[in-house]
């Protein structure tokens, strides 16, 4: 079964054959993705996999801006976070990322926002995804010492919420379920001044 006969005609505007990847990169380089997929909300991620055949390989990809792609492209599926996946809100003292949201986009929301400790991201390239995959971190602060919860969707199309506890977070690295693609991460904010957060 392929990919587009697999998905529901509802998602079909959210795919795109042979997707040349250098021109979402940020290194400009490398082939195409057989397919690409970007959904817009966490119930599309779900009823794309739901969907998906299991012997259909997937490929998350965050903002391209490490990623090096061969020449010869990427076999299956690489899925991309857009619409309310790439985007945050305010949620009480906390900051509700999508998991498509660029470390630095939610670093600069959080401080219009008046909510400090998020400084950091600003520096590091790529989506508050990866930088939980990896837990990203700089001047001394990670990812880990702000996350609160994320939610992610599964391989077969199930959802699930994570805590601390089932991340076994360690130096540069985080332990998600196998398969997992991220949708949302709330990090944890203190009440600051946007002026001097900003500063």
């Amino acid at each position: 079964m392929s990919v587009m006969s697999s998905t529901p005609s509802s998602l079909h505007h959210r795919l795109v054959a042979g997707k040349a990847l250098r021109e979402i990169t940020w290194l400009k380089v490398g082939g195409a993705a057989d397919w690409l997929f970007e959904p817009h909300s966490a119930e599309e991620l779900q009823l794309f996999l739901s969907h998906l055949p299991h012997d259909i390989p997937i490929t998350i990809m965050g903002a391209g801006s490490n990623l090096l792609v061969r020449d010869g492209g990427v076999e299956g599926v690489v899925i991309r976070l857009a619409g309310a996946l790439a985007e945050a809100r305010l949620d009480g003292t906390s900051i509700h990322a999508g998991a498509g949201c660029t470390d630095g986009q939610v670093a600069r929301f959080a401080a219009k926002q008046g909510r400090s400790n998020l400084e950091f991201l600003v520096g590091i390239p790529g989506t508050i995804g990866g930088g939980l995959r990896m837990n990203a971190g700089c001047y001394g602060s990670y990812i880990a010492d702000v996350f609160v919860s994320a939610k992610a969707v599964l391989r077969d199309g199930t959802k699930v919420t994570l805590r601390p506890k089932d991340l076994g977070f360690a130096y540069r690295q985080s332990s998600l379920p196998e398969g997992a693609v991220l949708t949302y991460v709330t990090l944890r904010g203190a009440p600051g001044a946007a002026e001097a957060i900003q500063a």
